[in-house]
């Protein structure tokens, strides 16, 4: 889909991926009790059928925090990490731990819960100032599980297909670096409201 987007449109997303991650930064040192820098390789509108293949393809076993989004462009917003991203980041805010991927003990599970809590948060704010409008997140829950189930999801609860999602990959340097995908799938009735933001209109979907 961002082959149809101008390079205004273009930075637009950027913009919008980069204020976002400083936020994520500054709230994630404090979590881990070190500096860590996030970059931002790609932001990206895209079609639903493209978001997996940012993920490994639909088999690929993943982590996913879900949080339902309320406000002027209510959705589903998905933290996704795979495997050895996610205990990466386990062991940076756990010392000492060895986390088994598919047996995450409560502590482990409440972690990841807040990594995606806090990077949920900060790029909504970003798009809530962006936008001048509401957005708001709400309770975290975490699945492990193949990327087509954790991105079935929340179509299932709309009960509609999406055609459209916003994408952002995010790089997370500490010791080791660990990369993760922040997924904001619009409901159908506030999908054009948000390609709208971006100054695209329906019939460049």
């Amino acid at each position: 889909m961002n082959k149809c987007l101008s390079f205004m449109q273009q930075d637009l997303l950027k913009e919008l991926g980069t204020i976002g991650s400083g936020h994520a930064a500054t709230a994630m040192a404090e979590l881990i009790g070190s500096k860590i820098m996030i970059s931002v390789p790609t932001v990206a509108l895209a079609s639903f059928a493209e978001v997996a293949s940012y993920v490994g393809g639909p088999e690929n076993v993943l982590s996913c925090v879900s949080l339902d989004v309320k406000g002027s462009v209510p959705g589903t917003v998905l933290i996704l990490f795979e495997e050895e991203s996610a205990l990466s980041l386990l062991r940076s805010i756990l010392w000492g731990s060895e986390p088994d991927f598919k047996n995450l003990t409560e502590l482990e599970q409440s972690a990841i819960n807040e990594v995606g809590n806090i990077l949920a948060g900060s790029y909504l704010s970003a798009l809530a100032d962006f936008s001048e409008q509401p957005i708001m997140a709400g309770v975290p829950s975490l699945a492990i599980d193949m990327a087509g189930a954790v991105l079935s999801a929340p179509l299932t609860k709309v009960g509609s297909v999406a055609d459209v999602a916003l994408l952002i990959q995010a790089e997370f340097i500490t010791e080791k670096t660990s990369r993760g995908c922040v997924v904001f799938i619009p409901q159908p009735e506030a999908t054009d409201k948000l390609l709208k933001l971006f100054g695209v209109v329906a019939n460049e979907k």
